[in-house]
């Protein structure tokens, strides 16, 4: 058994062959959760903060992706459980929809998933930390990584702008970037992300080539490869800090993966939740 379907997952959902070779090779781009994926799925299609999907729809969308109706109960627990989601009933159907935290949490990633481009700031700074203790030194890390600094060194962070909100115990150097060292490159690319992301291109590559060659695709169709999708990006996304193209490998796609993110997801615009009530019905 991989760990592919170790998670839930089931690996012929109800498509036509060339759909269902889009969806099988967006479901083998990484490895993945179904509790993130549904996370994804109400980021995507549930943007409005009273915003509610049906289980039917939940049902019919994991159906589609191969995610099993046992494990999408389990990750829909865990999910109230954490606080992440709320759900009501309306006569039979249950209703789920982002909670507070949850809205919250999928609002301020939204601009970086969506971005056409990243962002690229006019000025830079760096940030240098009073000499500490390992221990005080991470709680600051996490300060300042909640901040949008990215660590360079031990107490040593790139921040971007002025810096007139920059912490008033640490050295702040301002200027442009010069030189960037390989080990820096290096460093801000998690081990196994640079080829992660080259899977990703190669496999959007594929989507779109499929998606060229397929006849109009009705609303369920259109959510279920869109989730994977975005989901995909996501996960490869909120793994690395935000910077430009500079700051990564030569051989980094990340550039690439969100041009073709960006393409995909203009050629299927997102269903309206009515539209995806009717489908299912």
């Amino acid at each position: 058994m991989t760990r592919h379907q170790a998670q839930g997952f089931q690996p012929d959902p109800p498509f036509a062959p060339e759909m269902q070779q889009a969806i099988s090779a967006l479901c083998q781009v990484g490895d993945l959760r179904v509790w993130s994926v549904i996370v994804t799925l109400f980021g995507d299609l549930a943007q409005g903060r009273a915003d509610q999907i049906s289980g039917t729809i939940l049902s019919r969308l994991c159906a589609n992706m191969g995610i099993k109706p046992q494990a999408m109960r389990v990750a829909l627990h865990r999910l109230r459980k954490d606080g992440w989601i709320i759900s009501e009933k309306s006569g039979r159907t249950s209703l789920y929809s982002l909670s507070e935290t949850g809205f919250g949490e999928t609002l301020a990633a939204r601009p970086r998933i969506y971005a056409r481009k990243a962002t690229l700031p006019k000025h830079w700074h760096l940030a240098v930390a009073q000499p500490m203790r390992q221990i005080n030194r991470a709680e600051s890390e996490q300060r300042l990584t909640a901040k949008g600094y990215v660590t360079l060194a031990p107490g040593t962070y790139l921040g971007a702008g002025s810096g007139k909100d920059a912490p008033l115990d640490c050295l702040i150097l301002k200027g442009e970037i010069g030189n960037i060292p390989d080990w820096l490159r290096a460093a801000n690319a998690p081990v196994g992300l640079t080829g992660q992301y080259a899977k990703l291109d190669s496999t959007l590559g594929l989507v779109a080539e499929i998606h060229a060659q397929a006849g109009p695709l009705n609303a369920v169709e259109v959510a279920t490869l869109r989730v994977l999708i975005v989901h995909n990006w996501r996960r490869l996304l909120l793994r690395h800090p935000d910077l430009p193209a500079m700051f990564y490998p030569g051989d980094w796609r990340g550039g690439a993966c969100r041009e073709r993110v960006s393409a995909l997801l203009d050629q299927m615009p997102r269903p309206t939740l009515a539209n995806l009530t009717r489908a299912c019905s």
